[in-house]
């Protein structure tokens, strides 16, 4: 078994470490060990520090989350409105396949596909 290290309050205390181990707060009746750092400024502000930064960190990945959410609702609804633009010239072609398949020329079918064919190629852009 390895030596046991001695440390500064041991080395304070007269030596053997196990006498300077934490003290129980058997003053308040409790079990507890009390750490010899409670009372520390430097250690108190290195837990204020560690406290805000924990704090800090949890509510940047509750923003991170929203926005994530925020961005997975819009891209639902802009696949949505893909998917209905998609069905909509799915529709198109197939009226301009059995136009085709026909063979018939007349005025209406004419004006169906000068309806189709001519329409602006704006609306492709709606972002």
């Amino acid at each position: 078994m390895p030596a046991k290290r001695r440390t500064a309050a041991g080395d304070a205390a007269g030596g053997d470490s196990s006498s300077s181990r934490a003290s129980t707060s058997r003053d308040t009746g409790g079990d507890i060990p009390m750490s010899p750092q409670t009372d520390d400024p430097a250690y108190k502000l290195k837990r204020k520090k560690n406290n805000e930064a924990v704090q800090r960190t949890r509510e940047k990945t509750k923003k991170t989350a929203e926005e994530r959410k925020m961005r997975i609702e819009k891209l639902k609804e802009e696949n949505t409105q893909l998917k209905a633009k998609i069905q909509q010239e799915k529709t198109h072609i197939n009226t301009l396949r059995e136009l085709i398949i026909k063979g018939e020329k007349d005025e209406n079918q004419n004006r169906i596909i000068q309806e189709i064919l001519g329409r602006p190629e704006s609306d492709d852009d709606d972002d």
